[in-house]
């Protein structure tokens, strides 16, 4: 868990989430929350009818509105990659550019030695964590997902990681707390088999077809991992882990998107 030691950050991906608690006389709490394909549409302080989003649209009401606002990518990796580097992702792998969402076997695609914005607050006396999507990958070369998954936020200035290690609607469905799978049994690792063996997959949350655009399930093992993982609760979990984390006085709370079109 995320110690509450005087000078703090965190920061949610889609929703990811890095608060950094510190002394409300020096140093703000600065909370930066990034959603994953949210339209502007879809919130309530933007003209949202079909859903509602009171705590946000109380953020927008105190806060500052933003009605011009532009992403370095409309995907889920190149836009992470961009919000935690300050580059733009076709200048990224030697110019060779990140287009689109990293691959389940993806390493980590943020060089180790590269600054990011949790290694700029680590060194002005900030505690760092990312919760939620990573989806930048974890290791070096092909991720066979053994475990410790090194390196991984952890080796890019976060002191704490906890959350999914890919995407909510791709597999593995499991959480990740800095190197580890929860739940993880050596006598039944988790194991990537790829596609079309439904057989023998591990079995993950039943939802209706109708609920989601999820894919199936690629990797076997980890049975007591997957259990932890439930359709239902991913939003509390992250969420209470925030929670746990944060302090509630003296915040600077940022919320942005990869996705700006029009929803609801």
């Amino acid at each position: 868990m995320i110690k509450r030691i005087p000078k703090h950050i965190v920061i949610a991906l889609g929703f990811t989430c890095s608060v950094i608690g510190m002394q409300v006389q020096e140093k703000p709490n600065i909370i930066i929350l990034f959603a994953d394909d949210l339209g502007y549409g879809d919130l309530g302080c933007y003209g949202a009818t079909k859903v509602k989003t009171p705590n946000i649209d109380k953020l927008a009401e105190e806060g500052k509105r933003f009605t011009d606002a532009h992403s370095a990518s409309a995907v889920c990796t190149p836009s992470r990659y961009a919000l935690l580097t300050g580059e733009y992702p076709l200048r990224a792998n030697d110019g060779n550019g990140i287009w689109g969402p990293a691959p389940i076997t993806s390493d980590l695609i943020i060089n180790t030695e590269q600054l990011t914005i949790a290694g700029v607050l680590k060194n002005s006396d900030y505690a760092t964590a990312a919760l939620g999507k990573w989806h930048l990958g974890f290791g070096t070369g092909e991720n066979d997902w053994k475990q410790p998954l090194s390196p991984e936020p952890n080796n890019l200035g976060f002191d704490y990681y906890y959350g999914v290690p890919h995407v909510y609607s791709a597999p593995p469905y499991v959480y990740v707390e800095n190197t580890s799978v929860i739940g993880a049994d050596p006598n039944d690792p988790l194991v990537y088999i790829g596609k079309g063996k439904p057989d023998e997959v591990t079995p993950i949350t039943l939802i209706p077809k109708e609920a989601s655009q999820r894919t199936i399930n690629m990797f076997k093992g980890a049975k007591e991992a997957h259990k932890l993982y439930n359709d239902y609760t991913v939003g509390t979990v992250s969420a209470d882990k925030a929670e746990a984390g944060s302090l509630v006085l003296n915040q600077i709370i940022m919320l942005g998107a990869d996705l700006q079109q029009q929803h609801l």
